[in-house]
């Protein structure tokens, strides 16, 4: 009798089940990271309407690049959700595609806030200098 083929079957039945329960580990990282950007994005909106700070444009621009970060990271999240399973390889594709868009938008999201924190870094040194000198 031959079990070798019954062996390679319950082996490849055990990986699938592996797999499938990584992948929904790695989603559920995903949407604990889009919960905090939602979090950081909703604290950095009510920061910006308390400080009455609408002038700042490095300051709007942090916000802009956290809204492009959180959109990112959703469609990532949605997408790779999508995946869990998936056998259709057209399908799977097209969420592997919008995954790796998602993840564009989270990287020029963050180079957006970069470029924002470095300008409102320079708004307040401006604003130092033009405090001490009369």
């Amino acid at each position: 009798m031959d079990h070798t083929g019954k062996k390679d079957k319950y082996r490849k039945d055990s990986d699938n089940k592996k797999i499938i329960e990584l992948e929904k580990e790695v989603a559920l990282g995903l949407w604990i990271q889009v919960i905090g950007q939602i979090i950081e994005l909703k604290g950095l909106t009510e920061l910006l309407n308390i400080e009455n700070d609408i002038d700042s444009i490095g300051e709007r621009q942090i916000l802009t690049g956290v809204w492009i970060k959180t959109i990112g990271q959703l469609l990532e999240a949605v997408s790779v959700s999508s995946q869990i399973g998936e056998e259709d390889i057209i399908k799977l594709l097209q969420e592997q595609k919008v995954a790796i868009t998602g993840d564009f938008l989270v990287s020029i999201g963050s180079a957006y806030e970069v470029f924002g924190g470095i300008r409102t870094l320079k708004e307040e040194e401006v604003d130092q200098i033009s405090r001490i000198i009369p």
